[in-house]
């Protein structure tokens, strides 16, 4: 669909670009440093979840870095970021993260 993978941000671009969407509405959610690289180029807020592989990867680019996104029963553990009183991810936390 797009010339260029991650770290390029064409796909988020093709993706914006067929929404009709501009960047600073939406929220980008990835899961390792060439995703987050290929987000942020876009302008897109970036949401990250950890796995064992990605863990030590260089998220500081984030705007919040997550264990996952959690659930009532389940909290999720911020890694970095300021998630404010969300202990899993949902519409309040992504429209606050938005609105930063």
């Amino acid at each position: 669909m797009v010339p260029h993978k991650k770290p390029a941000p064409d796909i988020f671009e093709y993706a914006l670009e067929h929404l009709q969407l501009p960047p600073e509405n939406c929220l980008g959610f990835e899961d390792t440093n060439n995703g987050l690289l290929s987000a942020t180029q876009t302008g897109l807020k970036t949401v990250v979840t950890v796995n064992a592989y990605t863990r030590s990867q260089d998220f500081s680019k984030a705007t919040l870095v997550v264990s996952d996104f959690g659930e009532p029963n389940a909290p999720f553990k911020v890694l970095a970021g300021d998630a404010g009183s969300s202990k899993y991810f949902d519409i309040e936390l992504a429209t606050a993260l938005c609105n930063r």
